[in-house]
């Protein structure tokens, strides 16, 4: 009799406890999958979008000031790139902005830019140089950051500081890049001598000739 009572509770419970182990498989069920989801929708996330972006050594002080001292010196040094801002700032071959003929040596690629004197150093427009140089170019506006690939280089700039990557190595350049007119202005001499070229002055042809370095 006793046993007939048992399994006639049993048997009016058992919906409800099946019910709840049913539930709880479920939710174990769908906790995995969410965390599936979650998973795929991080690995497919596009981190190249504009700006969200780009976290290139983003840290603000991976892209501190390096101290700046220039000698006083005659040493003619705007179109070398001596890696340092320990240098010797000598005359530039001309005293105010002007629009002048980029050229590359052996070569019908020109293009007009305005050079820019400042903190002696002759500044360029860093994409069009690049892009004269048949580099590939990213330019992200939020940031204001300049990235520069050509033949396994890369040179990365960034807006108000004294500084390029290198080939992913923080080095110094020897003057504060700047914006202008949707434009990163970095010093010729970097960005000839780190993509393999020099610049050369003409002043008769009112040109600027780009040569390999030797």
């Amino acid at each position: 009799m006793r046993i007939i009572k048992i399994l006639l509770i049993i048997s009016l419970i058992w919906p409800f406890v099946d019910a709840n182990i049913a539930n709880a498989d479920d939710e174990e069920d769908y906790k995995k999958y969410e965390g599936d989801v979650h998973k795929k929708h991080n690995d497919d996330y596009d981190d190249d979008e504009e700006d969200e972006d780009y976290d290139y050594y983003k840290e603000e002080d991976e892209y501190e000031y390096y101290d700046q001292r220039y000698p006083e010196t005659n040493s003619n040094t705007w179109n070398i790139w001596t890696r340092s801002t320990y240098v010797n700032k000598g005359e530039l071959p001309l005293k105010e902005a002007k629009e002048i003929q980029l050229k590359l040596e052996n070569n019908n690629n020109t293009v007009s830019l305005y050079l820019i004197p400042l903190d002696g150093e002759i500044y360029v427009p860093g994409k069009i140089v690049a892009e004269l140089l048949g580099a590939k170019v990213v330019n992200y506006d939020d940031s204001k950051i300049l990235e520069i690939n050509k033949a396994g280089t890369e040179l990365i700039f960034r807006a108000g500081t004294n500084v390029v990557y290198y080939n992913e190595i923080k080095t110094p350049i020897p003057a504060v890049t700047f914006y202008l007119n949707d434009n990163i202005y970095v010093p010729i001499s970097v960005i000839s001598n780190g993509l393999g070229y020099v610049a050369e002055w003409q002043e008769m042809n009112n040109a600027v000739v780009l040569k390999l370095l030797k």
